[in-house]
C-alpha cells in the first residue's frame, strides 16, 4: 500500500499520528533579492546624498560664523533653487500652488520669528556640548533617513524633526538674526525640499544620469568642504569611501549567507494570485 503525501494542513485528516510532521514541516528558502554590485552602488548612491546634504549644513554654518560666506547672497542662492526645484517638481506633488504658498509663507514667518529666540537659546551651553550634541544628532538623521526601502527603523517624521533640531544647535552660535534665519532656511531646504527633488530625479530619470548628479553633488559638496572646513575632509573621504566602496563590497558578499527558516510558526499572509 502506498503511503500518501504528508500535508501541513489542519482540516484534512491524514493516516498518520498527531505527533507527526513530514519532512516538508521545515520550509528552508533563501528569501533575498540578489544584487549585483552596480546595484548595490547605485543604492548606496541616495545614502551618499543625504551625507552630503548634512556635510552642506555643516559647510554654510562654518562659512557664515567665520565671516567666508555673505549671508544675504547664501540666502538669495537658496531661495532661488528652492523655486526651481519646486517648479521641476510640482506636477508630481499631490497639493495645490497655493496651499504650497501658504507653507512657505509660513515657514518665512515663523523662522524669522523664532531667529532672536535661537539666537540666545544655548547661550549658556558649551560649544563643545552644542558640536557633540550636533553630531550625533546628523548621523542620527542618516540612519533613520527614507532612502526608499521599507524598514522598521525608517522614520520620516523624526529624521526630519533631528535635521531640524541639528540646524537650530548650529543656529544658536551665530551671532546676528539674518545668519539664523539663513542657516534655518538653508535646513529647511536640505532636509525637507531636497529628498522630494531626489527621489524625482531618481524616479524620472536614468541611472546615467542620477551617477552624474551623485558625481557632481560630492564635487560640489567637496569643493566647500575644502574651502570653509577643511578640517572635515578627511572624515567627509573616509564616509565617502566607507558608503560607496566598503559597505556596498561586504554585502554583496555577505548576501549569500542570507536566509530564512519558515515554518507553522509564522503569520499568517493571504498569497496574491
Amino acid at each position: 500500500m502506498e503511503i500518501p503525501e504528508w500535508k501541513r494542513v489542519l482540516w484534512k485528516k491524514q493516516p498518520f499520528p498527531d505527533n507527526y510532521v513530514g519532512e516538508s514541516f521545515l520550509r528552508v528558502r533563501k528569501k533575498c533579492k540578489k544584487l549585483s554590485l552596480s546595484e548595490a552602488l547605485y543604492g548606496a548612491s541616495a545614502v551618499t546624498h543625504e551625507l552630503c546634504s548634512c556635510l552642506g549644513l555643516v559647510v554654510i554654518f562654518f562659512g557664515v560664523s567665520e565671516g567666508n560666506l555673505d549671508s544675504s547672497v547664501v540666502l538669495t542662492l537658496t531661495a532661488v533653487l528652492g523655486i526651481l526645484g519646486y517648479l521641476i517638481t510640482k506636477d508630481q506633488l499631490a497639493t495645490s500652488a497655493r496651499d504650497d504658498a501658504k507653507i512657505a509663507c509660513f515657514y518665512v514667518v515663523l523662522i524669522g520669528c523664532v531667529s532672536p529666540v535661537i539666537k540666545s537659546l544655548t547661550r549658556s551651553v558649551a560649544t563643545d556640548s552644542i558640536n557633540a550634541c550636533t553630531t550625533l544628532l546628523l548621523l542620527l538623521r542618516l540612519v533613520l533617513h527614507d532612502y526608499g526601502t521599507s524598514v522598521a527603523i525608517v522614520n520620516p517624521t523624526l529624521s526630519h524633526n533631528v535635521g531640524l533640531f541639528a540646524s537650530v544647535c548650529l543656529a544658536s552660535r551665530l551671532e546676528s538674526d539674518l545668519d539664523v534665519f539663513t542657516l534655518m532656511t538653508v535646513a529647511v531646504v536640505l532636509f525637507a525640499l531636497l529628498p522630494t527633488f531626489r527621489r524625482y530625479c531618481r524616479s524620472g530619470l536614468g541611472r546615467a544620469w542620477n551617477v552624474l548628479v551623485t558625481g557632481v553633488v560630492i564635487m560640489v559638496t567637496g569643493c566647500g568642504v575644502a574651502l570653509y572646513a577643511p578640517h572635515l575632509l578627511p572624515l567627509m573621504a573616509l564616509a565617502l569611501v566607507l558608503c560607496n566602496c566598503v559597505i556596498p563590497a561586504l554585502y554583496i558578499s555577505c548576501q549569500d549567507h542570507k536566509q530564512n527558516i519558515y515554518g507553522p510558526w509564522d503569520e499568517a499572509q493571504i498569497e496574491e494570485r
